[in-house]
């Protein structure tokens, strides 16, 4: 909710109104598309540009999308593809990892149940957090309001650290080391090339030691 309440008011300073940061939230639903979004809409840019732009910045989505699906085990439920697509388009972070959390408490038609359910209130929470902050940047400066984007981050590491794997935690912070260490050097690609080499890296050690 907080990290939406940001961004209504980087979609406001871009020249959204309501209907369209709402419906922004509600069909990208990625808080890096939904900047990319509102970033090059304010700067003029073509709808192409546009799409592909938020289509590559959401495609990180995608492993997660696959690794819930597989959590969730949809393939076995006997679900119509849009039902299976409109499910995960509704996953985020938060939720993945929660029923990664619970799969091994509730069976699979149960833990579906759970995950609908949980991420449907996340979505709520969302679109509220888009609608608040949309006409709360009359009374709070956008500097201030643009900082909550920054709860996203922090809360993912936490996240991760506190991720049962050794090999989640591992990465985080072999990737988060050398981050700082790579941007002198690769700039806006530190984070993928400190991502890329930290999961790598980490995935070795594991297997070599054979870490559970």
């Amino acid at each position: 909710m907080s990290t939406m309440i940001g961004f209504a008011s980087i979609a406001r300073e871009a020249g959204f109104d309501v209907w369209m940061t709402m419906v922004t939230t509600a069909t990208v639903f990625g808080m890096p598309g939904q900047v990319a979004f509102a970033s090059l809409f304010a700067g003029g840019a073509s709808l192409l540009l546009i799409f592909v732009a938020v289509s590559l910045a959401n495609m990180r989505m995608m492993l997660m999308v696959i690794s819930g699906s597989d959590i969730l085990n949809l393939s076995a439920h006997n679900l119509p593809f849009w039902k299976r697509l409109l499910f995960m388009h509704f996953l985020a972070i938060t939720s993945w990892a929660q029923i990664g959390f619970k799969a091994q408490q509730y069976p699979p038609p149960l833990l579906l149940g759970y995950y609908i359910g949980f991420s449907l209130t996340i979505f709520t929470f969302a679109m509220g957090g888009t609608l608040i902050g949309f006409y709360i940047a009359d009374w709070i400066p956008p500097d201030i309001l643009r900082l909550v984007i920054f709860v996203t981050p922090l809360y993912i590491l936490l996240l991760v650290i506190n991720a049962r794997q050794t090999l989640n935690r591992l990465a985080a912070v072999i990737g988060g080391t050398l981050c700082p260490l790579i941007y002198p050097l690769a700039a806006d690609w530190s984070i993928l090339i400190a991502g890329v080499i930290g999961g790598s890296l980490a995935m070795l050690i594991y297997r070599l030691r054979g870490w559970k």
